[in-house]
C-alpha cells in the first residue's frame, strides 16, 4: 500500500505460461511508487509486459478491482474483486482438480471479508502437490492507512501513522 492509499496485491495465475517481461514484485513496486488510484494502475499495466501468469487486486479508497496479467495476454479487468489462482482462459480438467480453482474462487466470493474463512480449506492451504501453498492474507484500509497481515493463530497490523519496524517469522503448516 501507497500513502495515496492504493494497495496492490497479488496472486499467481494459475497458469504455466512463460515469456519475456517484467517479475511481477518489480511490476507491483513500479505501481505503488507511481500511481495513486485503482484507474492510473490499469491504464499503466497496459503498457507493462509481464512474464508470469499473475492476478493483482488493486485497491484505493473508492475502488477495487483485480487484473489479469501475463505474457500471452493484455491485461484483463475481471468480473469483481476476488482471485483465487484462476483466470478467465481455461485450464485442463486436471490441473483444475490439482488447484482447485473454481473452488477456491466461490469460496473466497462466499466468503466476503471474513478472514477466518480465508484461513481455512480450500482457501488456505499449507502446501499442494505442486508446491503451491498460501502465504497468508491480509486485510487492507486504504482509507486508514492500514493493514493486517494473517496467518493462522497469528496476525500483525501495521499503519502509516503507527509504523512499527519489526519481522516476523512464521512457521507455514497446516491449517487449523
Amino acid at each position: 500500500m501507497n500513502d495515496a492509499g492504493l494497495a496492490v496485491s497479488l496472486t499467481w495465475g494459475g497458469r504455466s505460461v512463460y515469456g519475456r517481461g517484467f517479475a511481477i514484485l518489480i511490476v507491483v513496486r513500479y505501481l505503488l511508487e507511481t500511481c495513486d488510484t485503482v484507474d492510473e494502475a490499469v491504464g499503466r499495466l497496459r503498457s507493462l509486459p509481464v512474464a508470469v501468469p499473475q492476478n493483482l487486486t488493486l485497491v484505493d479508497p473508492t475502488k477495487a478491482v483485480t487484473v489479469f496479467v501475463g505474457p500471452d495476454m493484455s491485461p484483463m479487468v475481471a468480473p469483481d474483486a476476488c482471485a483465487a489462482n484462476h483466470q478467465h482462459l481455461p485450464v485442463t480438467d486436471e490441473r483444475e482438480r490439482a488447484l482447485r480453482t473454481q473452488e477456491r474462487l466461490c469460496a473466497i466470493r462466499a466468503a466476503g471479508a471474513d478472514v477466518a474463512a480465508m484461513l481455512k480449506p480450500p482457501l488456505y492451504r499449507s502446501v499442494d502437490e505442486q508446491g503451491s501453498r498460501t502465504l497468508h492474507t491480509a486485510r487492507y484500509r486504504p482509507v486508514e492507512g492500514r493493514v493486517t497481515y494473517y496467518w493462522p493463530g497469528e496476525s500483525w497490523q501495521q499503519s502509516f501513522s503507527d509504523f512499527t519496524p519489526e519481522s516476523r517469522t512464521v512457521t507455514l503448516g497446516r491449517a487449523d
